[in-house]
């Protein structure tokens, strides 16, 4: 049963404050989200981040966004999910992170607190709850953009960078190794365009296949 209306998520204030845990990693992500920390209490919240930070579609996120309150075994009680992010579609999402095993050994108190959420949002236009678990956030996808990641702000030549998007756009589809090749038979040369290409594959400019692990194999294209 659900009590109250919600704090609807009205700015970039988190509705809940994460406090220090000597249990369990917690910290920040700062990104490029207008120019927002982002909360986390766990290495799987960290881990989430990430990827959420490297998908050039979301244009916001927030963590601890808005709570959800509800009525619980004669109590009343607040549930504030982990995190918020809206798409460039317009779609929104709320999110739970919840290790597997930790959602099944206590599913019988997560139950109701997501089924308040579920409710509520129900009502509310393009917009859903979600958990996600290791299942999904600890996949290849994530070694690739903790990887990328630093590389999507790093310097780089200009001219560098379309002579990579001109032997690329040469094929139906290639590869990191023989782009390379292509472009430079030097060795520190080659190691700069390298440079180039990660920062073409974390900006989208150099399209993959990135839920697949990346080496200098994995098919690319324009």
């Amino acid at each position: 049963m659900i009590t109250n209306k919600p704090t609807i998520l009205n700015d970039n204030s988190p509705a809940r404050i994460i406090p220090r845990n000597h249990r369990n990693l917690t910290g920040f992500i700062h990104g490029n989200n207008d120019g927002l920390y982002s909360g986390f209490e766990s290495s799987l919240e960290r881990d989430a981040l990430i990827l959420i930070e490297f998908n050039t579609s979301i244009v916001k996120y927030i963590s601890q966004p808005r709570s959800f309150n509800y009525f619980h075994d004669k109590k009343d009680r607040k549930y504030t999910p982990d995190i918020f992010i809206e798409y460039d579609n317009g779609k929104k999402l709320y999110i739970e992170v919840k290790y597997r095993e930790d959602i099944r050994k206590d599913w019988g108190v997560l139950k109701p607190k997501f089924k308040a959420a579920i409710t509520e949002l129900s009502d509310e236009k393009n917009t859903r709850f979600k958990i996600w678990s290791e299942k999904e956030i600890r996949t290849p996808l994530l070694k690739n953009a903790t990887f990328l990641l630093p590389y999507r702000h790093r310097s780089f030549e200009q001219y560098q960078l379309e002579m990579l998007k001109k032997v690329i756009s040469r094929f139906h589809e290639t590869t990191p190794e023989d782009v390379i090749r292509i472009c430079s038979s030097n060795l520190e040369t080659r190691a700069e365009f390298l440079n180039t290409l990660w920062y073409a594959l974390s900006n989208q400019i150099i399209k993959a296949d990135l839920t697949r692990p990346l080496t200098m194999k994995l098919p690319i294209w324009m």
